[in-house]
């Protein structure tokens, strides 16, 4: 299930090439992109910059500090459920919610990988909101507290209807990061689907050992740790799953019995 995310930074030079697709990317099926949509004002990011310095100079009498973000950049995610309507009365909630101007929003259904062992095409949907981050009326830089981000993060969740990402320090993926982390996983699944048919006896070997140690080393902090650890693990509802199964043979001993040749 995809999870709800979106976060802040400062746009690029090659930002808006990028969201109007006027450069050519390999992760991009060119077929799809008829299904990308764009909105709001697509003034070329240096000339709004440039309006945004003579604004501070005029408001606060200072020039603009060469480190300064006149706009910023956020991608949130989104499923194929929603319309390109739905995202269009999210960001604008957005905006009015937290008192910010979003610029543009860019709806990207393009983009993703295809999976190396099913050859499966899996999206990777999601929209840039380029935000104003210079209060014309004050010419001050716009600053979010952790509590707004997290207040951001809890809007586009709910307002999605799709369930929060795990709060995390860890950043947005840019485009080329997710195609590299998609081979990555992928070479892992080739590496494990390896072992688990070539191996199974060092598996079974591993199981037991690990059953071992879990007998004799698990302490009350430790199983406290594990479960909080499994609470956010990709394998916990199958791992539920076949805990309830195994539990159901341990709980009939005659069926163990029959089994085991007693």
């Amino acid at each position: 299930m995809t999870k709800s995310s979106i976060h802040f930074e400062n746009i690029k030079n090659t930002s808006q090439s990028h969201n109007l697709r006027q450069r050519d990317f390999d992760y991009v099926r060119k077929d799809l992109t008829h299904l990308n949509k764009s909105y709001g004002d697509m003034t070329p990011h240096p000339e709004v910059i440039e309006k945004f310095k003579t604004i501070i100079k005029e408001k606060t009498g200072r020039s603009a500090q060469s480190k300064a973000k006149f706009l910023i950049e956020g991608v949130f995610l989104f499923t194929d459920k929603h319309t390109n309507e739905d995202l269009v009365a999210v960001s604008r909630g957005f905006g009015t919610k937290f008192s910010v101007r979003v610029k543009e929003l860019h709806i990207h259904r393009d983009e993703g990988h295809y999976d190396k062992k099913s050859d499966v095409w899996k999206p990777n949907l999601h929209a840039h909101l380029v935000v104003e981050n210079i209060n014309r009326d004050s010419g001050k830089s716009i600053k979010w507290s952790k509590d707004n981000l997290s207040e951001i993060q809890d809007y586009f969740a709910e307002s999605l209807k799709m369930e929060r990402g795990i709060k995390s320090e860890k950043k947005h993926l840019s485009a080329i990061e997710f195609k590299v982390q998609k081979e990555i996983e992928n070479l892992e699944q080739i590496i494990n689907d390896q072992i688990n048919i070539e191996h199974k006896d060092f598996l079974v070997i591993q199981g037991l050992i690990y059953k071992d140690f879990y007998r004799q080393e698990f302490n009350r902090e430790l199983f406290e740790r594990f479960q909080k650890f499994l609470e956010n693990h990709k394998l916990k509802n199958l791992y539920d799953e076949k805990k309830k199964v195994v539990e159901k043979i341990i709980n009939k001993p005659e069926g163990n019995k029959r089994r085991i040749g007693h």
